[in-house]
């Protein structure tokens, strides 16, 4: 903290933060359940976010959100974070929504999302760029895997190198599941 903001708190009897008491622990201003009901919305914020970005959905880009929540004051409330920080244009808020056909879903413990897929990305060229991601993927897992099979390579390397191209295969054979299931979810 620094001197300008410690000088602007409410409460500050001291003229420098150098010289000051260590603040006492005021049970008032303890949020705990506040803070517990707003990780619902962080965490269903993020995992919005994180779906936006394997995508390749630009973050200004506005799409239509229907939430469905037990929650629904507390999401409702929150709109305005939901249309700053995860892009929602059009915003309902629901305890009982179905899933249609064509409907990207985001689950989290308290909420399930639903984004409508078309208005996210146009899936013939998300399918291109997808395909070419996997192919990229299976020649790395079979260069990966040539190189970890050869035996001159195992019994010349040191054992951290060996590691760090098993590391490397199990990245890439993990990225190569995630491309295919994307493919799969925009089919």
């Amino acid at each position: 903290i620094t001197e300008e903001i410690w000088q602007s708190m409410p409460g500050t009897e001291s003229e420098s933060i150098m010289v000051a008491e260590w603040p006492e622990y005021n049970e008032k201003l303890h949020f705990g359940e506040a803070a517990e009901e707003f990780s619902r919305v962080v965490s269903a914020i993020k995992a919005i976010r994180v779906q936006r970005n394997e995508l390749n959905v630009p973050p200004s880009k506005k799409v239509t959100m229907t939430v469905e929540t037990q929650y629904t004051t507390l999401f409702s409330d929150c709109r305005r974070f939901f249309e700053k920080l995860a892009g929602a244009g059009e915003f309902t808020v629901t305890e009982k929504a179905d899933a249609a056909e064509g409907m990207m879903t985001v689950v989290t413990d308290s909420a399930r999302v639903f984004i409508p897929m078309g208005e996210l990305v146009d899936k013939d060229k998300e399918l291109a760029r997808l395909d070419k991601e996997k192919k990229a993927a299976e020649k790395d897992i079979e260069f990966l895997s040539k190189k970890l099979n050869n035996p001159g390579f195992l019994a010349k390397a040191p054992a951290q190198q060996i590691e760090n191209e098993r590391a490397k295969l199990a990245k890439a054979e993990e990225k190569l599941a995630k491309i295919t299931a994307s493919i799969e979810g925009l089919k």
